[in-house]
């Protein structure tokens, strides 16, 4: 075993092993103090108090603010759940358009105001903005992947770009909907 290989092993046992169930702790006062303060006023210092916890606690788990935010956010509408609502006897238009109606009528109210406060933020943080982008594209083009999986011919796979102008288009072809039917 070379030496580096040595030594990391070493390092991951150092310590106590990490307690998930602080996890959701945390996401949980990021999102409440997301939703009273904002983006800005936002600290590591005030999260790890409100935690109870430590600040290397949140280290440990994310790099910067930017990152526990996002999946603080990420948190607030998990798509796993989401596909699990999903009645898959519906035809594959009434899937989609169910798929994102959920993603977008989930309704609570310290998420509402976590939104908010994180929209104020985008305009002068673009590593904030990137972040959140791409976690949310991403787990809406495997949640919609997954719908369409089944209506997939053997013979014609859905090919990436054409799944990525979907996930694009998605949630236009859900609010014309909604504004119609409504």
């Amino acid at each position: 075993m070379n030496d580096s290989v040595h030594h990391h092993d070493e390092e991951n046992k150092r310590g106590r092993p990490m307690d998930l169930t602080r996890n959701q702790v945390i996401i949980d006062k990021t999102l409440e103090l997301l939703a009273e303060v904002g983006f800005d006023s936002l600290t590591i210092e005030a999260i790890a108090h409100q935690a109870k916890v430590g600040k290397a606690t949140i280290y440990r788990r994310w790099s910067s603010k930017e990152e526990l935010v996002i999946d603080a956010v990420s948190s607030t509408s998990p798509f796993e759940s989401f596909m699990d609502r999903i009645d898959f006897d519906k035809n594959i238009r009434e899937q989609l358009i169910d798929l994102l109606c959920f993603c977008f009528r989930e309704e609570h109210e310290v998420h509402q105001q976590a939104m908010t406060a994180i929209g104020s933020a985008l305009p002068h943080n673009k590593e904030l903005e990137q972040g959140l982008h791409n976690n949310f594209y991403q787990k809406l083009r495997a949640a919609i992947l997954t719908v369409l999986e089944p209506f997939l011919k053997e013979d014609h796979a859905l090919e990436p770009d054409e799944l990525d102008l979907l996930v694009d288009i998605g949630p236009s072809f859900n609010h014309l909907s909604y504004v119609f039917n409504a």
